[in-house]
């Protein structure tokens, strides 16, 4: 079987070759693309990262707590300025994430090391539209 050189593309009354409907299609799709790339693929800091790693199946994507494990329970909102444990500020922030809450956090959040814990608290300050110190 062999195939003709004048493969077509039906485009209503008139007819395009092939092989520029095909490279038009890639342009367009390539510009489409990168036209709303950002929203496709976001650039995730590295904070927001660990945080959507470590934090938020319990706390949510947004930080509210919203989640099936702790619907209705206030301790999970990371974005009012009611804290059980410590405050909500930087520091309080940091050690709670040092010291763990044994019964509550993944232990895998003790690996993090100390640039790690303060983009993860940047992120959380973030999600309160707090400017990190």
């Amino acid at each position: 079987m062999r195939l003709s050189r004048n493969v077509v593309c039906n485009l209503g009354q008139r007819s395009i070759p092939l092989a520029s409907c095909l490279l038009f299609g890639l342009l367009f799709g390539t510009f489409l693309f990168g036209l709303g790339c950002s929203k496709v693929l976001p650039k995730r800091s590295a904070g927001e990262k660990l945080y959507r790693e470590y934090c938020a199946d319990c706390h949510g994507l947004n930080g509210d707590g919203h989640t099936i494990r702790y619907m209705g329970n206030p301790n999970a909102d990371l974005t009012d300025s009611f804290w059980k444990y410590g405050g909500g500020d930087s520091v309080a922030i940091q050690e709670t994430l040092r010291q763990g809450l044994v019964e509550l956090h993944p232990a895998s959040i003790q690996r993090l090391d100390g640039k790690q814990i303060k983009q993860l608290v940047d992120w959380v300050l973030k999600l309160r539209g707090e400017v990190s110190p």
